[in-house]
This record gives structure tokens, sequence and C-alpha cells, in this order.
């Protein structure tokens, strides 16, 4: 497995013609639009993909279009179905986006994994910091199956915040009502941010905590797929293709603090920030 380390635009317009010669009234001339011109890649899934010079187009893992990149939302496929494809097109690089290709057997394939780890205690510290601001000795809830290390890196987060403040462990199956039912318990037990993975799990736990009006949180808000599938993308640019597995960490921009619960407070917001450049610079460990 591979750290990431960052290795044109191309703009074209077009005009059209004026009026006809035997018109005695002047018409407004017409503009022809060119086609976007630039380095295409293949997208599926619903991400989003918007860097100067490079062309997106969507498309599906039946209907592969010749670009010579082609990214794929691991929420649109699994790795095994994309390595699948990527040995039915040797010509073409495809790469999955927050999933690992490990034991995928396809040279022409790549796995973009993001940091969780980071990810996880950026949350935490974001967590912590929120908590804080509600008394020294307040507690916050880890909500969903059970992921010990991720939930320990959410914990050195909270602890490097907020030395004070609890985190609770409410282990529940990957299940909307039991996700909800563990959050409701931890927000009993007076946590006063709730904590989640992801997916319809985290979904249910920030319904649960909102109903009570109390911030919640999930790991994607720190996740940013798109910049890594970026990164990747300028490479194809240059010729510069990736197999295997390649990570992307806080000083990629992959991992960061995003768009988080209006509940969280804006110094908090700023104080999580502000870790989330520190762990770029390697002045923090979340592992």
């Amino acid at each position: 497995m591979r750290r990431f380390v960052p290795v044109l635009a191309c703009v074209l317009a077009a005009s059209g013609c004026g009026a006809a010669k035997n018109e005695t009234a002047t018409t407004a001339p017409t503009k022809k639009t060119a086609a976007p011109s630039g380095f295409r890649i293949g997208v599926v899934g619903p991400l989003k993909i918007d860097v100067p010079g490079i062309v997106p187009r969507r498309e599906t893992l039946a209907r592969i279009v010749d670009d010579p990149l082609v990214v794929v939302d691991s929420r649109a496929a699994s790795p095994a179905a994309v390595a699948a494809v990527a040995r039915e097109h040797p010509a073409i690089h495809f790469a999955v986006v927050g999933a690992s290709v490990k034991g995928q057997h396809a040279p022409n394939l790549a796995g973009l994994v993001l940091k969780q780890d980071d990810a996880a205690y950026l949350a935490g510290v974001t967590a912590g910091l929120s908590a804080a601001e509600t008394g020294p000795s307040a507690r916050v809830a880890w909500v969903g199956p059970e992921e010990r290390a991720l939930a320990a890196a959410f914990g050195r987060g909270v602890r490097a915040a907020a030395p004070g403040v609890a985190v609770l462990h409410q282990w529940s199956r990957s299940v909307p009502a039991r996700c909800k039912e563990a959050a409701l318990t931890g927000l009993g037990r007076s946590a006063v941010v709730v904590m989640a993975h992801g997916g319809l799990c985290a979904a249910a736990a920030a319904s649960a905590a909102h109903e009570q009006n109390v911030p919640a949180l999930a790991l994607g808000d720190f996740l940013f797929p798109a910049v890594a599938a970026g990164l990747v993308a300028r490479e194809a640019v240059s010729g510069v293709f990736h197999g295997g597995d390649v990570v992307f960490g806080a000083e990629t921009g992959a991992v960061g603090v995003g768009k988080l619960d209006p509940r969280i407070s804006a110094t908090a917001i700023t104080g999580a920030r502000a870790a989330a450049q520190d762990l770029a610079s390697g002045g923090a460990q979340a592992g």
C-alpha cells in the first residue's frame, strides 16, 4: 500500500457569424458553443470531479467508453465488480475511489484508499471541542457497529481536544432502528455529541440526536473522495497511472473538516480546522 505524493488546462472558445446579406434588419450574432475540451475521464457513480483541464463524463460499468481513465465511486460498485470490467478492458485504467482493491488481480486497477483513522481523529477533535463548550466533564457517544480501531482514533481526537470529555461506546448492528436505539441510549447517558460511521446507520443516529437538538457527526464529514480522484486524474494527464492501493491522508487534502452539523459552533469548527492543518503537516498523530 503506497502513500500518494502529488506529481493543463485547455480552454477553447468559438463564435458564430452575423446576419444574412439581404436582410434590412440587423440580427444579433449567433454563437456556437464548442464541446468541452480537455483530458476526458469516465466517472461511475455519484462522485463529482471539478478539475480544470479535465472533462468528466458519466458512464456505467455496463457501458464503458474508450477513456484513458475511469474512476468509480465505491458506493456504486464493488472492487470485485470493477476488477472484472478492468480485465475486459486492459487498455483502460480504472480507479475505485474509497475502497481497497487488495486481492483483485488486475494490473490496470487502483484503489484510492482514504485514511479513515485520520478522519475519525478529526471527528474526535470536533466532538471534544463541541462537548467541552457544555462543560469540562461532558460526554460524547460513538454509535454503530463495533469498529474498535476507528473508535480508538476518535477517542484520541477527543482527548487531544478536551481531556476531561468522556467517550461512550454504544455498539449496535448496522441496522437503522438499532443505530437509532443505540444513539438514544447514549443520549440517555448524557452524551452531548453523537458520532457514527456512515450510511443509513449514521442517518438514524443523527435523527435521534436532532430530536433532542444535539449535534451529530459522521466519518464522511471528514473525507473528500473527489480530492483523491482529482489528484489521480491530474497525474493521468501526464501519463502516470496507478495500480494497487494508494493511500490518501490529511497531507493530500483528501481528509479534512467539511460541512458539519450546524449545531457545531463556529469556534469548535475553527479549532477542528486548525487540528486538520496540524495533522496534514505531521504535527499530530491520528494512529
